[in-house]
């Protein structure tokens, strides 16, 4: 193969993997997204959905974590801030779901920062 050709698909690969900022629906409105369907936003049903504007203050989200044979419905309850993103994953925690707030450090790299366990993941059977 062409050396130019291989640096260019190796660029490509780099710019299409930088981080990108959020965006917010407003000022007093805070971002989450999820690796999974969040099904219930202080206590009204919605259709799924994976990733929301919430208004800052306390906010109630119930996250499903779908497994083989079960389905964890997950709920976190925080105060969520303006201005702020946020992040529900599965990543090598105590419980199914873990809330993080999101933090861009630059633009190929992200942090995830103040860990929200959730205050209740009961099982419903599939």
């Amino acid at each position: 193969m062409n050396m130019r050709f291989i640096i260019y698909i190796l660029g490509m690969l780099i710019l299409g993997s930088c981080v990108q900022a959020p965006s917010y629906k407003g000022d007093e409105y805070a971002l989450i997204t999820s690796n999974y369907p969040i099904i219930n936003v202080n206590g009204t049903a919605i259709e799924e959905s994976y990733k929301l504007d919430l208004a800052a203050g306390e906010n109630t989200l119930v996250i499903v974590y779908h497994t083989y044979s079960k389905d964890y419905h997950c709920t976190f309850t925080w105060q969520a801030v303006a201005g702020i993103a946020y992040e529900v994953t599965d990543q090598e925690n105590r419980y199914p779901l873990t809330l993080y707030r999101w933090q861009r450090k630059n633009r190929l790299w992200a942090m995830r920062l103040d860990p929200v366990d959730p205050t209740g993941c009961p099982v419903v059977n599939n």
